[in-house]
């Protein structure tokens, strides 16, 4: 039983069925063509979460259910096509082996379900067949959606996505009698299995009449099968992408002179591209390990030419200006190549190119001025390199442009305002430049743009004349214009922009109330108002509509006040952190089916946290409900957050244990219970959460030891105990976690020795990249860390923690022993604060050798002997202290050293240090203040050993003289007790 949404066979009816839609028949009245494709296939869409999604715009017209066996005794057929239909995951019909006269057949995403054997071995007169299951796929995951952070997101191959309606083939055998086929699709269809025959591709060599071979995301692994595919002297198109061959392209395939198209993207290729004149298309891209020499590549004609993706290999070098020599290039896309240097000026030869990538290079330079000469250009993307200099205003003269993406450069100057009057161009993106100049608000209008980005490039926006009349032809769908100097109210005229998706004016300074009627707008899914001043209330209910991209709400960091909303609709993510929203988290806001991360930090809500989070099913992934006056203890319910992987409800007035049912949150990343009052032992629940990679604690009530299993959680990045009353010595399974970047135990009360061996901390090593941003961008928001440092005394917060943040923050203990000789090896550590415990000994001259330090405080310590020399080559180094030790001898000098605290409190607390307030006084003429403390000490010995010598005599003398004065009865008694005491010291080391 088959339905139907688009009402396609409402005309089978009637005993003619030759005038049926879809049915065509021969001469002779027999039914020769079956076309039930669904002429509006629904479109698979990648969205930003990495999820599968129907385009919300499309109307599904597949035919939903089974079909017919009747189908198939129509055995004059030679065309079907059932492609684009939902036959709810059924098995592929064992009758199609009656239809021998088939020479078309096309069963693609029709979401069958089976594996294939025998079904198509009858099918001897097939010219071509589509077997695919890899829907139409409009893939979002790659859009950078700006909102508190651009995220950087990569989601790897397709092929994990295509799970429904899969086929599978054991082995290709079922292919040797289709002698006639010239076209072949199996995208999608599972041959892991088949692939791991050596000899798996064998059946395909006879097919000797081939022309299109088309295998993506077939889980096919292993080396490409030349010998085999030689034997296609008529294939044309070759295609293989997404799959796991791991050899290198084979000079052979230029053997193939018919090849005109191939497509090896997305596999473990190595090697380099072999030379084939004949080509057409040639896509490599995501074969990281394949070594593109572009010099050599374009010194020899590759006339034919069209399209060349090489995306993520490696090329490295500069674009040759050899490549115009391919003047056929309509498609030319390198992104993540490590190409350097200029674009060359000979690329305005290619004057039939239409797509122009470049991005994420080192492309350094203008852009060539003669740009303009490539007339038919539409595409041109050169987003995350190096550009400088203005951008050319003989764009203007590209009158086939529509995508332009210059973000994330160093471009300079004005933007030349005639690029919006492109009259195709419907895509701009300039943001992250150091641009200048104000823009009128109204030169937008005037275009027809799209979708706008122009975020912190620069430049200025300015709202002006209010009460011009709206354009109606200016309907975008993307608004980005974070960090534009925008002043003001919301423009009225958005209240007209029907079309509108996304608004992000985050970053500015505009103020007043937010209007009611921007909720309402009939498209919007993303708002973006953050670090503006807003006052005032918003909506008790907010709907957002439907649409591929997460559906955002973000007003952080305003004034806005009043209770938090209670009714949302369709809403993912809701960000109303850092405001002055009053009263009690409402109950319904846990309840919105979909709702993916809640944040209301940084408000003046109150009272408990509410049962209604994580009821069954959620999907809850972010929860910050940080830096409010919350009470209570945690609910037992949160362990129903399955999915939950950030978790902050530190700077709380929260109280009690952590519960054990938190122990089913098993996908946790961060947790952060900083500044509450809980109580009890280190919480055992922690031990369940193996993917932890920042945990914080500080500031409450914990007590006892600090765990063995802590060593175990091999992901964790940032430790903070800071201020709670843990005891016991430093577990030594924490100093083997290669990733851990900033431990901060202080003030506590943890004893013992500092663990030697620290060459197990790797991330510690080394000084990590700036640009770096640890935390998760989730849903377009960025979550980064908040943590705790001590420098100059003095107590510092880092809102956000970047890979640089490394630090070892120790003090406010009692620990005692030696700092270990391998403390050097942390030559990555900006922070090392290992003062007010009982550490002795020599201070190490190997922190000589953690050349990123930055801050070192070894104050209030018992250390001795002198600073060594070695600390005058810590170039980085701001903030030292080493007062209140035993330290002496002379401070070292050193060209940075010398500008370190001149009124010498970093030595303070240092009587034999030279030089120290209230140290000793050291001459150049004089002996050393070494050999001046080391005969002080010599005195003061000897002096020692002589007053001891003295009360020795003296006392010695007072008791024979007592002895003897008294009679023989007491000298006995006094004998006969110190031989007794004598015996018992004998006998007790014995």
């Amino acid at each position: 039983m088959l339905t139907d949404p688009s009402d396609r066979l409402s005309s089978w009816q009637g005993g003619n069925c030759c005038n049926w839609e879809g049915i065509k028949c021969s001469s002779s009245g027999h039914v020769v063509v079956v076309n039930l494709r669904n002429p509006n296939p629904d479109e698979v869409i990648i969205n930003v979460n990495k999820e599968l999604v129907l385009d919300p715009n499309n109307t599904s017209n597949a035919l939903n259910g089974t079909i017919s066996p009747l189908l198939f005794t129509l055995n004059h057929m030679q065309y079907l096509d059932l492609s684009f239909n939902n036959f709810m995951l059924s098995k592929l019909p064992t009758e199609i082996s009656n239809l021998t006269k088939l020479t078309y057949l096309n069963l693609s995403n029709a979401m069958f379900q089976d594996s294939i054997s025998t079904q198509f071995s009858n099918l001897t007169s097939l010219r071509s067949l589509d077997l695919s299951c890899a829907n139409l796929v409009i893939d979002l995951s790659s859009i950078t959606i700006s909102l508190t952070l651009p995220p950087k997101l990569d989601f790897g191959s397709l092929s994990s996505f295509i799970s429904y309606g899969r086929l599978s083939s054991p082995n290709l055998r079922w292919l040797e009698g289709l002698r006639g086929l010239r076209y072949l699709v199996l995208a999608g269809v599972d041959l892991s299995k088949a692939s791991e025959s050596f000899h798996w591709a064998k059946p395909i060599s006879s097919l000797s009449n081939l022309k299109s071979l088309q295998f993506p995301y077939c889980k096919i692994s292993g080396r490409i099968p030349t010998g085999l595919l030689l034997n296609l002297t008529k294939l044309s198109i070759l295609e293989m992408s997404s799959n796991a061959l791991t050899s290198s392209m084979p000079d052979l395939l230029s053997n193939l002179t018919t090849l005109s198209t191939l497509d090896f993207s997305s596999n473990d290729l190595d090697g380099h591209i072999p030379y084939l004149p004949q080509l057409e298309e040639l896509y490599v891209a995501s074969n990281p390990a394949m070594i593109i020499n572009l010099v050599s590549m374009f010194s020899v004609p590759w006339s034919k030419l069209t399209f060349v993706d090489i995306s993520f290999t490696g090329v490295g070098g500069t674009i040759p200006p050899s490549l115009s020599n391919s003047t056929s290039l309509t498609f030319f896309r390198a992104d993540g190549c490590s190409i350097q240097g200029l674009i060359p000026s000979s690329i305005t030869n290619l004057k039939k190119l239409s797509v122009l990538m470049l991005n994420d290079n080192n492309i350094t330079g203008q852009l060539p001025v003669i740009m303009s000469s490539l007339t038919g250009l539409q595409y041109l993307s050169l987003f995350q390199n190096r550009l400088q200099g203005q951008i050319p205003i003989s764009i203007c003269q590209i009158p086939s442009l529509e995508y332009l993406n210059l973000e994330w450069n160093e471009l300079t100057g004005r933007f030349p305002s005639c690029i919006l009057q492109l009259p195709k161009l419907s895509y701009l993106y300039i943001q992250m430049n150091e641009l200048n100049g104000n823009m009128p608000l109204s030169l937008f209008q005037k275009s027809r743009l799209d979708q706008i980005s122009i975020g912190a490039s620069g430049l200025s926006l300015e709202i002006d004349d209010q009460d011009q009349p709206f354009v109606q032809t200016f309907q975008p769908m993307i608004l980005e214009f974070t960090s534009c100097n925008m002043r003001g109210e919301i423009p009225d005229f958005f209240s007209n922009l029907t079309n509108l998706t996304i608004l992000n004016l985050a970053n500015n300074s505009l103020s007043g109330a937010i209007p009611y009627w921007l909720f309402n707008l009939p498209s919007l899914s993303v708002l973006d108002l953050c670090m503006n001043n807003f006052e005032g209330v918003i909506p008790s209910t907010i709907q957002l509509k439907s649409s591929p991209f997460p559906t955002i709400i973000n007003l952080a960091s305003n004034n806005l006040q009043g209770p938090i909303p209670s009714q949302l609709e369709n809403v993912n993510v809701i960000d109303l952190s850092i405001n002055n929203f009053i009263g009690l988290i409402p109950t319904q806001i846990g309840e919105v089916p979909g709702i993916r991360s809640i944040s209301l930090s940084g408000n003046k809500i109150h009272g408990p946290i509410p049962e209604s989070f994580c009821q069954q099913p959620n999907i809850l992934q972010v929860l910050d409900l940080s830096n409010n006056s919350l009470s209570g203890t945690i609910q037992r319910n949160l362990g129903n957050c399955k999915s939950l992987i950030y978790l902050d409800l530190g700077q709380n007035k929260l109280t009690g244990i952590v519960p054990k049912e938190l122990e089913r949150v098993t996908s946790l990343r961060y947790l952060d219970l900083n500044g509450n009052e809980f109580e009890g032992s280190f919480p055992t629940v922690i031990e369940n959460f193996q993917d932890l990679e920042i945990l914080n604690l500080a500031s409450n009530k914990f007590e006892g030891r600090i765990p063995k299993f802590i060593g175990n959680l091999h992901h964790l990045r940032i430790l903070v105990l800071a201020s709670n009353c843990f005891n016991e010595s430093i577990p030594e399974g924490l100093v083997k976690l290669e990733n851990l970047q900033y431990i901060g135990f202080s003030r506590n009360n943890l004893s013992g020795p500092i663990p030697e061996n620290l060459d197990g901390l790797k991330t510690m090593m080394k000084r990590q990249n700036e640009a770096t941003i640890l935390g998760y961008v989730y849903s377009l928001k960025f979550t980064g860390a908040q943590l705790e440092i001590v420098t100059k005394g003095q107590t510092q917060l880092l809102e956000s923690v970047y890979s640089y943040n490394t630090g070892f923050d120790i003090s406010g203990n009692a620990l005692t022993g030696k700092i270990p000789e391998k403390i050097g090896l942390l030559s990555g550590l900006p922070l090392l604060n290992l003062s007010h415990n009982n550490l002795f000994g020599l201070i190490p001259k190997t922190i000589g050798e953690m050349s990123s330090l930055e801050s070192l405080d070894l104050s209030y310590n018992q250390l001795t002997g002198e600073i060594p020399e070695t600390l005058t080559l810590l170039d980085f180094l701001q903030d030292l202290n080493l007062s209140y030790n035993n330290l002496s001898g002379r401070i070292p000098s050193g060209l940075h050293f010398d500008t370190l605290y001149q009124d010498g409190t970093a030595y303070i607390g240092n009587k034999y240090l030279c030089g120290a307030p209230g140290g000793m006084n050291c001459s150049n003429n004089g002996p050393s203040i070494t050999e001046t403390v080391e005969n002080k000490y010599d005195q003061e010995n000897v002096l020692f050993i002589v007053v001891i010598f003295l009360g020795f005599v003296t006392g010695l003398s007072a008791v024979f003289l007592l002895l003897y004065l008294i009679d023989d009865n007491w000298r006995n008694m006094y004998w006969r007790a110190v031989d007794r005491i004598v015996l018992k010291i004998v006998n007790s080391e014995s």
